[in-house]
């Protein structure tokens, strides 16, 4: 188990969606808040924010945060109960390419 999902496990406040992996870095992509929430953070491994203007309100927010930072190419991957997020995701960072 990494450091991510024992962190992820042990959270009632993050919810994972996606999972970003380029070169020897990766981040994590959740929803915070309740279930019901529609704002979202990307984080390190180590629970931390990758960039200081989080949360961001929407999927859409996430997806121009990960463009303004060079991740936009790197093809989220599903974690978490529901794929639907991730995908959404996916399809957002495509869409703009």
């Amino acid at each position: 188990m990494t450091g991510a999902d024992a962190f992820f496990r042990g959270s009632q406040i993050y919810d994972p969606v996606a999972l970003l992996r380029q070169g020897d870095e990766t981040l994590y992509v959740a929803r915070v808040g309740r279930k019901a929430s529609r704002q979202f953070m990307i984080l390190t491994p180590t629970g931390e924010l990758a960039w200081p203007h989080e949360p961001l309100g929407s999927l859409s927010d996430v997806a121009w945060a990960l463009r303004a930072h060079g991740w936009h190419l790197v093809a989220p991957e599903p974690i978490g109960e529901s794929t639907q997020q991730a995908k959404t995701l996916a399809r957002l960072l495509t869409d703009r390419t």
